[in-house]
């Protein structure tokens, strides 16, 4: 299996090599032929340029998850290469201008774009049925102390992943004198809620025989995710971290959400006011919607929205989240909903404090009181400000599962670094293309 795994790897990575050579090839091309006359270069003046190039690609292919060849959908890794290309130009031009002093001639930077998007389609349609069938999926025996078959059936749907659950088995079934025969013929165990002890047992029989092990974690498995490891004399103890940004951490992502958003406002303003005039002359009603929201521990604010839905929505159906092909939502509503514009005026909220503009989302006291009488950790949530993205939003969807929400939460929490919080920020600009992103429940 290892090896097997290995090799994929190798394959994996010789393709992306390939195709970042062919970006590296158009990028030099461009610039050799359409900027020529700005330009004097030394005798390694095209290797630095190629250097810089190879650099930022890097750099935002990592951020978007560009070199994920043979591990997700042809559609999203083209989305992802397209994000990617269009950074990594964007950032070049900008270079090639301040080492200029001019304003350069923008129809290359955007021929290369065009050239280089049309051979990603191409080469990453090719690669994905390269790998898909030159290194079959693994195969995992998923063992399940309760059920789970909403997640079996997601891995097992989703085209061009390359995990694939042959076999399900209830913990109670298995005899763990004989699991070796259970373990014969597959690639890997995935685990969904089993207790510790079994967990060890099954973790022990997959590594003694090279196995890959996929665990569905719980709270308390999140929780310690990001433990550091102390030393008490010739003992390792596991230490979770303080929950949430130092204080430190707290004023730069202040800072960041007070000029961000102020920013932003001026940015969008025409958008804004588009959208203002299109929900007025739709049906005549009130142009934003206010909603209580939770905060930082329990706080409650007012969200500012655009209204998307007719007016007094819940009059007759009370508390209730959107559902998928809602007839609620008005035509300017769904138009603004599916491209997350209805989301801008929460930027006011941001620069009120209110919120942030990473942070679990915030939920309505109403909703909240309901999940805690079937899930009181969900409040863990409520460690953190509310954002207007966050980790649940970009790793999940509108109608993610709320245990769900709270592991990615938690993730976020426990693991928060600034850094984290950019990244999170740009890749929001990709799941705005998403269409599952804003699925209703």
């Amino acid at each position: 299996m290892i090896d097997r795994f290995n090799n994929k790897e190798n394959g994996k990575l010789a393709l992306n090599i390939a195709l970042i050579l062919l970006y590296e090839i158009i990028y030099l091309a461009i610039l050799m032929t359409s900027y020529q006359d700005y330009f004097f270069y030394y005798s390694n003046g095209y290797f630095i340029f190629f250097l810089m190039y190879l650099a930022l690609y890097i750099v935002f292919g990592r951020l978007f998850s560009a070199m994920n060849i043979g591990e997700t959908t042809t559609t999203d890794l083209f989305l992802s290469h397209s994000l990617t290309l269009l950074f990594t130009n964007a950032f070049i031009y900008l270079v090639l201008c301040l080492i200029t002093l001019r304003i350069l001639p923008l129809w290359p930077i955007l021929d290369m774009l065009g050239i280089e998007m049309a051979v990603a389609a191409l080469f990453l349609y090719l690669g994905n049925h390269y790998i898909k069938n030159q290194y079959p999926p693994i195969r995992l025996i998923a063992i399940r102390g309760d059920s789970h078959d909403e997640l079996i059936g997601k891995m097992n749907n989703v085209k061009d992943l390359s995990l694939h659950i042959v076999k399900t088995v209830d913990l109670k079934d298995i005899d763990f004198e004989q699991i070796g025969k259970l373990l014969k013929g597959v690639d890997g165990v995935v685990t969904l809620d089993v207790h510790h002890e079994n967990k060890k047992k099954i973790f022990k029989a997959c590594y003694e025989r090279e196995l890959l092990v996929f665990d569905v974690p719980s709270i308390t498995d999140m929780l310690l995710a990001s433990s550091n490891i102390l030393h008490m004399t010739d003992t390792p103890i596991l230490k979770t971290n303080d929950f949430g940004p130092s204080q430190v951490e707290r004023i730069f992502k202040r800072l960041i959400d007070i000029f961000g958003s102020l920013f932003l406002l001026i940015v969008t303003s025409p958008i804004m006011l588009l959208i203002a005039l299109a929900i007025k002359i739709e049906d005549g009603g009130d142009i934003f919607y206010k909603q209580v929201r939770l905060t930082t521990k329990g706080r409650k604010f007012q969200i500012i929205k655009f209204r998307s839905m007719i007016m007094n929505a819940e009059k007759h159906t009370g508390v209730t989240l959107a559902k998928e092909n809602d007839d609620r939502i008005t035509k300017v509503g769904n138009f603004i909903r599916k491209i997350r514009m209805d989301e801008l005026p929460q930027l006011v909220n941001i620069l009120k404090g209110e919120m942030s503009f990473v942070g679990p989302r915030p939920e309505r006291p109403e909703i909240y009181d309901e999940i805690d009488e079937t899930m009181p950790e969900f409040r863990y949530r409520l460690m953190m400000k509310a954002g207007l993205t966050g980790y649940a939003q970009i790793y999940g969807k509108y109608n993610t599962s709320l245990r769900d929400k709270l592991l990615l939460d938690l993730y976020y929490i426990e693991n928060y670094s600034l850094i984290d919080d950019i990244k999170l920020i740009l890749l929001t600009v990709k799941i705005l293309f998403k269409k599952e992103s804003t699925e209703g429940i």
